[in-house]
């Protein structure tokens, strides 16, 4: 079958083995994946339903959706999409899903198969099931992901524990499975032991192996000389692989500019991508002994993608273009086609480079950052002119000896690489460079490193990062990675004890490699202790329009002249450090908090239509913690405005501070100082923002007397929950209404009669999608309107599409 289309981790869809490009948008993405699981026609309303809202056209949208899907799945003449007036099919007799093989297995049926089918269905779980289709809004489709996921969720689970009770003999196979089941449920304390025992087990069977292969050779005759054996590089290549678990998945994509590239996939967990550098062949490092402990090491913990620079190994051996904006293009042409949202990046020598510039340009896709080994300038850009001398000398030899057969050229970039390298990693080191590239392409990638500069990106790097060195690198000096990380904002350094710019198995630096990433990746955050909003507010942003929430922490202490500073800051933080995890929960930004005052900005971290209403939430969220944590003797006064602001992010090294400039910020904390008692308060600006999803009603002049008689100040009083399916869907924080006055006017005027006394039934009709709901939401919501209780408001929804609101 020439279409494959997998669910687990994140939507992928092969076409002849090749990624195909998906839709942007989450909701035609989310009605493949779930038109694919079905295996049965579905009735365009209840689609309607499912994905979209009665005021967004849904007919329109499905439409449109629906034409993206056929581009997706279709090749030649059609016959996989069908779709008529009523109903819409996927035909999935032509289509592989990875996930047929495991659905409707039970307990009985997972202990009856036998050993190699059981790792091969251990083996399709990427990811959990639609890991980047989660769509809140869609609370149907979210509900049918939320059940397939637990239903697959107990599946693996069940596979994975019998792997590891049958492979309880071989601890080798069966601790990666163990790693992973212990990933699912990390608070089996039993799991744990048994991991424990089958590492120790895993050890020892590899002491004795190791002890085997290290068995001195008999004694020669007299006369006779004994001459170790060395493998010719070609028999090397030839010795069949050891057995492991572990497998990769090679796959193809094509860049922009055409440039064919290879790249794999192994392990599961989260996805680590490892940018290209100089060198790599993605099949002979599979079995090298040189790349082999990497590979596994990686593997055993997250998705590892590698992939082959363009040049070299299996991806197009004679690309036109190898400047350094090639090499980060295909880094993002990697990530796009593996179907992957946010990844983090490996870098390795020149792969450093690479990974800082993805960094820059798309921070918000860059959950973390690793750098080993890696450089910021060329070799022609550091200036050094006995360093170019020598570097051009050695480019002229790459021209002249690079595909000889006789290794003594590569040796000499094998001991400047691996100077600490066994025989046998040598051979095969030598053997890797000319198998892998061209010596006119080697001498081209030589000459495109020497004029790599991304020092000037170094400041404006915003994700967490992790820079390790080799004190001994001969290859790039060990100070390069101490200034590196010294100009990455909050980046952490790791000096590692070695000579090797490529890290060995058999030396201590690799496992302290790989546990400072595995500890560096489980939370970059945390780990970096990066002080600020998330990286993708950016530097001196321009225009926001927000929402401000500024709050003040009340006790009696504070009536004490003599408080006790101490006691203050111990009195007072918790209730602090509880406020502020209830505003960033809720999608607030902190952007000052001082002495029991914090203010926080709402629409920031995410561009969104209903920060006043976040804020709000928040507001009303944390009075209720803050009051349970004190048992009722500490309460909060807020306030709240929304309006225009301009954000400035300036960073330190340590970390990073917003700063807003605009009437909000300013109104937010004149309001919650001039409030006489600890309550909620809100501008009329931001209670317009917040539309009809909260309840407030206008505070008398006497409970702020500081501000002016005309300023209208409201009380927040809650959520409104109590609203109808129809008003729901209305009321959301969105743009300024245009070009509805007259129909507003005369609302007004029918709703005076009816405050005179005068019933009236009032009829709103248009066609789909000309804004009925939003008209009444704006109408509920004017000032004059709200001070009257709405006892029900909705439409008559005889179809998706009716046009009587």
């Amino acid at each position: 079958m020439s279409l494959e289309i997998r669910v687990l981790g994140d939507l992928t869809v092969l076409r002849l083995g090749e990624v195909v490009s998906l839709p942007p948008s989450k909701k035609t993405r989310a009605l493949l994946a779930y038109l694919a699981l079905v295996e049965r026609p579905q009735r365009r309303e209840r689609l309607c339903e499912m994905f979209w809202e009665v005021p967004d056209d849904p007919r329109g949208a499905l439409r449109w959706s629906l034409s993206k899907i056929r581009q997706v799945v279709e090749l030649g003449d059609g016959g996989i999409l069908e779709a008529d007036r009523n109903a819409v099919r996927l035909n999935t007799s032509e289509i592989v899903l990875d996930v047929a093989p495991l659905r409707g297995l039970g307990a009985r049926d997972i202990e009856a198969l036998e050993g190699e089918k059981l790792e091969a269905l251990a083996g399709a779980f990427r990811g959990g099931f639609l890991d980047d289709l989660s769509l809140p809004r869609c609370p149907e489709f979210e509900a049918w992901r939320i059940a397939t996921a637990d239903e697959l969720h107990v599946t693996h689970l069940r596979i994975l524990r019998v792997l590891v009770d049958r492979l309880a003999d071989e601890p080798a196979r069966a601790l990666p499975y163990a790693h992973v089941l212990h990933g699912l449920e990390p608070e089996d304390e039993a799991l744990r032991a048994d991991i424990r025992r089958l590492s120790e087990a895993a050890r020892q069977s590899a002491m004795v192996q190791s002890r085997a292969s290290r068995t001195e050779p008999a004694a020669a005759p007299s006369g006779e000389t004994v001459t170790p054996q060395v493998w010719p590089a070609a028999e090397i290549q030839l010795r069949p692989p050891p057995e492991r678990v572990l497998a990769q998945e090679i796959r193809r994509c094509t860049t922009p500019d055409g440039a064919r590239l290879a790249y794999s996939l192994s392990g599961q967990g989260p996805p680590l991508v490892r940018a290209a550098h100089w060198m790599s062949h993605l099949e002979l490092e599979w079995d090298s002994p040189v790349w082999k402990h990497w590979i596994e090491g990686l593997s055993a913990h997250y998705q590892l993608i590698r992939y082959d620079q363009r040049g070299n190994g299996l991806s197009d051996r004679y690309p036109a273009d190898l400047s350094f904006e090639a090499m980060v293009a295909d880094l993002e042409s990697i990530i796009d086609a593996a179907g992957l949202r946010r990844v983090s990046l490996l870098g390795i020598s020149q792969g450093c480079a690479v990974s800082i510039a993805y960094a820059v340009r798309h921070p918000e896709r860059v959950a973390g950052m690793v750098l080993y080994g890696g450089f910021t300038k060329g070799w022609r850009k550091r200036g050094n002119q006995r360093e170019i001398a020598r570097r051009e000398a050695m480019g002229s030899l790459i021209q002249e000896g690079w595909g000889q057969d006789d290794p003594v050229f590569r040796q000499m970039f094998t001991s400047l690489f691996i100077p600490e390298a066994t025989p046998e990693q040598r051979n095969w080191y030598n053997e890797l460079q000319r198998n892998t590239v061209s010596p006119e392409i080697a001498h081209r990638i030589f000459e495109e490193g020497a004029v790599i500069d991304v020092d000037e990106l170094l400041p404006r790097v915003r994700v967490p990062t992790l820079v390790m060195h080799a004190t001994g690198d001969a290859v790039i000096p060990f100070d390069h990675g101490q200034a590196m990380a010294g100009k990455i904002p909050g980046a952490r350094f790791v000096a590692l004890d070695s000579a090797n710019h490529v890290l060995l198995g058999h030396e201590p630096a690799f496992a302290t490699f790989v546990e400072e990433t595995r500890r560096f990746l489980a939370d970059p955050e945390q780990t970096q202790q990066l002080a600020g909003p998330p990286a993708s507010l950016g530097i001196n942003r321009s225009r926001q329009y927000i929402t401000v929430l500024a709050t003040e922490v009340v006790s009696p202490m504070h009536l004490l002249e003599t408080e006790d500073p101490e006691v203050a800051i111990r009195e007072f933080q918790p209730v602090e450090d509880r406020v502020i995890e209830v505003v960033e929960s809720h999608g607030g930004v902190v952007t000052s908090a001082a002495d029991g005052t914090i203010t926080a900005a709402f629409g920031l971290a995410r561009a969104t239509e209903d920060h006043a209403y976040l804020a709000c939430r928040a507001a009303l969220a944390a009075k209720l913690a803050v009051e349970e944590l004190s048992q009722g003797g500490i309460q909060l006064r807020v306030g709240i405005d929304t309006g225009e602001v301009i954000v400035r992010q300036q960073w330190t090294t340590q970390a990073s501070k917003v700063e807003l400039a605009g009437a909000a910020p300013r109104a937010a904390n004149r309001l919650m100082r001039a409030l006489h008692r600890a309550t909620i308060a809100a501008t009329g600006r931001a209670r317009a923002a917040a539309g009809g999803y909260v309840q407030m009603h206008r505070l008398a002049h006497s409970e702020h007397p500081q501000l002016g008689r005309d300023e209208r100040v409201y009380e927040l009083l809650g959520e409104n929950h109590a609203l109808s399916r129809w008003h729901l869907r209305a009321n959301r924080g969105l743009t300024g209404l245009v070009a509805r006055e007259l129909e507003l006017k005369i609302l007004l005027s029918t709703w005076r009669r009816v405050r005179e006394g005068h019933g009236q039934v009032v009829g709103i009709v248009a066609d789909p999608g000309m804004g009925k709901s939003r008209l009444a939401h704006e109408f509920l919501s004017l000032d004059e309107v709200a001070g009257f209780t709405v006892l029900e408001c909705g439409g008559l929804e005889f179809d998706s599409s009716v046009t009587l609101g």
